[in-house]
């Protein structure tokens, strides 16, 4: 019995790698397109990148009722990374979009600790959380919002931490001009948006 047991356990993490994979190449593969696309195909990029976004979120928030129900397991937290990896990529895919095509987005990029441990910091990023829901929803296919973990010794995320030079986690980086630590209200988020 219990060798079935650990052969289901096997496939359903062979089926879930499999996934990642598809989705790691899909976005590098927008990636790409993206740095080839017309100016008449930006309105039709940016749509697919909100969608890709979307669909991240929704990846996370699921992760998260994970962690909160304290099933972390290092599965989890391998799926965790893959996260934080494809989020930060997706970024990147952003500033690219934006740049090319001089689209008016603006991305939200929320830093924060995952250590469950500090109950201070996870706390306070409970609260910036709900904020930064609360900005999203106002603002819509306005907004990417992306929350990234900080602290998994990520080399592309300790990247994106030395050029804005971040030290203090949680911190929200807007538009990739303004860093701001800590807590702030929906209003003082919004001021640092595009119209």
């Amino acid at each position: 019995m219990g060798f079935y047991v650990e052969s289901y356990r096997l496939s359903k993490v062979l089926e879930n790698y499999r996934e990642n994979e598809i989705n790691s190449l899909d976005l590098r593969l927008q990636n790409y397109y993206f740095q080839i696309i017309e100016k008449s195909d930006c309105d039709l990029a940016t749509e697919q990148n909100f969608i890709f976004a979307d669909k991240l979120y929704e990846e996370g928030l699921e992760l998260e009722r994970f962690e909160e129900a304290n099933q972390i397991t290092d599965q989890l937290k391998t799926e965790k990374k893959r996260y934080v990896l494809l989020k930060t990529e997706l970024w990147l895919n952003t500033i690219l979009l934006k740049e090319k095509c001089e689209s008016k987005v603006n991305t939200i990029v929320y830093i924060y600790t995952n250590d469950p441990k500090n109950n201070i910091k996870v706390s306070e990023q409970k609260v910036i959380s709900n904020v930064l829901k609360e900005v999203k929803e106002k603002e819509r296919n306005k907004v990417i919002l992306l929350p990234i973990a900080g602290d998994l010794k990520l080399d592309i995320v300790d990247l994106q931490l030395r050029k804005y030079n971040i030290t203090y986690l949680p911190s929200i980086i807007i538009n990739e001009e303004t860093v701001l630590e800590g807590f702030h209200s929906p209003d003082e988020i919004e001021k640092y948006l595009r119209e």
